[in-house]
């Protein structure tokens, strides 16, 4: 079996794993699973990016990565959900609670970075670093603007293509230096993230290749 398709197979089946166990465990974070199945989409936008050769398709689906990133990264708001469990971790079902929460979190935000990592491997085929950085800056401040649309006006992706007058209405009316504070912090947490594992992927890369 071609290895590309194999590791889409193993991160799909651990996702598959994670949905089941979650189904079937009497943890408190059900919703986990609508949210790692929203952080997953963008990762398989950004597969059939890869894949395609067909330009109208390409557009297409990086349009779509685009709008669903944001996904991927809101689930570190999801710590938020912390207080239903308590956070002094002394008893068994807390950790468990905290575990499932920890690994639906995780596993959200690492199918975000490595979308974003093959999004740009395919769009950029010769590494520079400023291009990398304006564009990982970019996508961080687009995406800080999308948590803050699902976190606080509890807008979804897909409204933009069934109540784009709401989305547009309720934009206006929340601009405010709440919003600004906001995306100003998690821009900024979601560009040092994405910078780290970048360049750590790239040293693992280059250890390889001088191996």
């Amino acid at each position: 079996m071609n290895n590309k398709y194999f590791n889409i197979a193993i991160i799909h089946v651990m996702v598959v794993l994670f949905f089941i166990f979650v189904h079937l465990t009497p943890t408190r974070f059900t919703f986990l699973n609508w949210n790692v199945f929203l952080a997953l989409l963008p990762f398989d936008f950004a597969i059939v990016v890869s894949l395609t050769r067909v330009r109208i398709i390409k557009g297409l689906f990086m349009a779509l990565w685009l709008l669903f990133f944001p996904n991927t990264m809101y689930m570190m708001t999801d710590f938020i959900h912390l207080y239903a469990i308590g956070t002094n971790l002394d008893q068994a079902t807390q950790f468990f609670n905290y575990a499932v929460l920890a690994t639906g979190i995780f596993m959200g935000v690492g199918l975000g970075i490595l979308s974003l990592e093959i999004i740009t491997q395919t769009i950029f085929k010769r590494h520079a670093h400023l291009v990398y950085f304006l564009t990982t800056a970019a996508v961080s401040i687009v995406s800080a603007f999308g948590i803050y649309l699902g976190r606080y006006l509890r807008l979804n992706s897909w409204d933009i293509f069934f109540h784009l007058d709401n989305v547009m209405r309720n934009i206006v009316f929340s601009l405010s230096y709440h919003m600004l504070a906001f995306m100003i912090l998690f821009a900024g947490t979601q560009f040092a993230v994405l910078v780290i594992f970048h360049y750590g992927i790239r040293l693992i890369q280059i250890n390889q290749q001088e191996a």
